[in-house]
């Protein structure tokens, strides 16, 4: 068995941790499987902050209606799991539960929740050791909600509430089928898990607006947007081979003439809202790109090319040289070659991603979001992260020349699916003078 061992000091002085090391559990577990809206038993999804909830009906239990409220992360749920867990994110839940715990009230006489810890959670008395996750089973930060009353009555539809039984203590596990009828666990029939979904997304949506006011927001259906993203046009650091990174260097006579090509791919295309980086080649680019067409151009620092730090200015190939001594790119995980940087200054791929969707989840659950499409104008580095992320194959590398763009569809649940892309190439590592 793998540990990894960390001391707690905001617990206690004298207690420690034992994290299960999270390589042990399959990509397929269940506790690893993102949670979107396409899912049955999902009624919702919240947002507080930078963390996301899944609301979702218990797959395998319906006594009380029960549902569970878990914090996720579907780019990589494994983050979720085996870990302490910051102020923010309990604060997030429990906002969630509060919301999820007020809709049960408007259906059952009883509701109640519960955030139990977790069945993979041990302490040793002697040593003063928390282990945290077991290798069949991770913790995860999650709650429960439940309804109580007439086990018999439908509360819902023609769905009966099935338990728990009034007086008697609920045992979330139920594991033993011998006890108490309140002990056994009761499967859904067919159709109910559907009824139960469509009852509490409503009675959520009533409520919702109390609890916007405390930053929480809530998603029910599944919009999406479509996004346009474009790299900026030539510049002359471009045409040297110089990283440039956050400095600020404008369009080139080639640069406007790949932006005024852009221009006329999008001749058909209104786009309903326009940002782009605060970087003035890429402003340039949108400014261009858009021609006559009158649109406000919201400039966010999100956009920004990633941070190179001290090699801003240098030759690209000087830092390939220096990344070859400290690692083998061409050898890494994904996880890996999404995370390199060459010093604490710069950012990952990693980070540029993280960035770049903390954007794409605004826009795609704005209020104001409808199908219309949208203009992103940034930086190679940026279209590289999403590219990295949704598809990175051993052995190959992703080329994206000035002007180039993509177009993508983002949910609200935070899912995104590449639709087209133009002067984008996957090639392969021997064939790529730049190969990071």
């Amino acid at each position: 068995m793998t540990h990894l061992h960390v001391t707690n000091p905001s617990i206690s002085s004298s207690k420690s941790h034992h994290f299960i090391d999270t390589s042990c559990y399959p990509s397929c577990h269940w506790a690893l499987q993102p949670i979107t809206l396409t899912d049955v038993k999902v009624i919702a999804l919240a947002r507080f902050e930078q963390s996301d909830y899944a609301i979702y009906l218990h797959p395998e239990d319906k006594r009380g209606y029960r549902s569970l409220v878990r914090l996720i992360n579907n780019d990589r749920m494994i983050s979720t799991i085996n870990r302490e867990y910051t102020s923010i994110e309990r604060i997030g839940l429990a906002l969630t539960m509060a919301l999820v715990t007020e809709a049960y009230t408007r259906i059952v006489p009883i509701a109640q929740n519960a955030v139990a810890g977790n069945n993979a959670h041990s302490f040793d008395p002697k040593t003063g050791t928390v282990q945290l996750g077991i290798p069949e089973e991770p913790i995860f930060l999650h709650g429960h909600v439940f309804g109580r009353g007439n086990p018999e009555e439908k509360y819902i539809e023609d769905v009966p509430l099935d338990g728990p039984i009034p007086g008697l203590i609920f045992d979330m596990r139920a594991e033993s089928p011998q006890e108490s009828g309140n002990d056994k666990k009761v499967h859904w029939k067919s159709d109910e898990m559907n009824k139960v979904v469509r009852r509490l997304k409503a009675e959520i949506e009533s409520i919702h607006d109390a609890y916007k006011t405390h930053g929480l927001t809530i998603i029910t259906r599944n919009v999406f947007i479509d996004i346009y993203l474009i790299r900026h046009g030539e510049t002359d650091w471009n045409s040297q081979g110089k990283l440039q990174g956050h400095t600020d260097i404008p369009l080139n006579e080639k640069g406007k003439l790949q932006a005024n090509q852009l221009q006329e791919k999008f001749a058909d295309i209104d786009f309903i809202k326009v940002f782009s980086s605060d970087l003035i080649r890429a402003r340039a680019t949108a400014e261009i790109s858009l021609g006559s067409k009158k649109s406000t151009i919201i400039e966010t620092s999100l956009l920004r090319e990633r941070f190179m730090g001290p090699w801003e200015g240098r030759l690209v190939t000087e830092l390939k040289w220096h990344l070859k001594q400290k690692f083998d790119l061409d050898n890494l995980t994904q996880e890996e070659y999404l995370s390199v940087k060459w010093d604490d200054t710069a950012e990952s791929y990693a980070d540029v991603y993280q960035r770049i969707q903390t954007l794409i989840r605004s826009i795609a659950i704005s209020p104001s979001a409808n199908n219309d499409p949208i203009l992103l104008s940034s930086h190679g580095g940026v279209l590289k992260a999403i590219l990295y992320h949704l598809d990175f194959q051993p052995g190959f590398r992703w080329q994206v020349p000035n002007g180039a763009f993509l177009k993508f569809r983002a949910q609200a649940d935070g899912q995104i699916a590449i639709l087209a892309s133009d002067g984008v190439k996957l090639v392969e590592i021997k064939d790529n003078a730049i190969s990071f």
